[in-house]
């Protein structure tokens, strides 16, 4: 099996490419992560366009709060995948 750009496999012997689900896994802590990043720019961003007036007392610690929620989606959704990744090998052996 030869490996193409954009996360896509090709069998050449079926003709028909199928997507290659074993590259990344969905990391939901990044999701929330990157969302809180993107809703402190764009607050800083209104702020430099002068539609409105953020105060750093407020945003800063919004950030780290954001952070500290993403860090505990990232942990909670580890927890979960170990647990779940126990658990499929013993319900086998039975």
């Amino acid at each position: 099996m030869r490996r193409h750009s954009f996360g896509h496999s090709f069998d050449h012997s079926l003709g028909h490419s199928a997507p290659d689900r074993t590259r990344h896994a969905f990391e939901p802590g990044k999701l929330v992560a990157g969302l809180v990043i993107l809703g402190v720019a764009a607050a800083y961003g209104m702020d430099a366009a002068g539609e409105w007036d953020v105060r750093p007392e407020i945003v800063l610690p919004a950030l780290l709060g954001g952070l500290c929620v993403a860090a505990l989606t990232s942990a909670l959704t580890y927890a979960v995948r170990r647990r779940s990744r126990r658990a499929t090998p013993e319900e086998g052996q039975d």
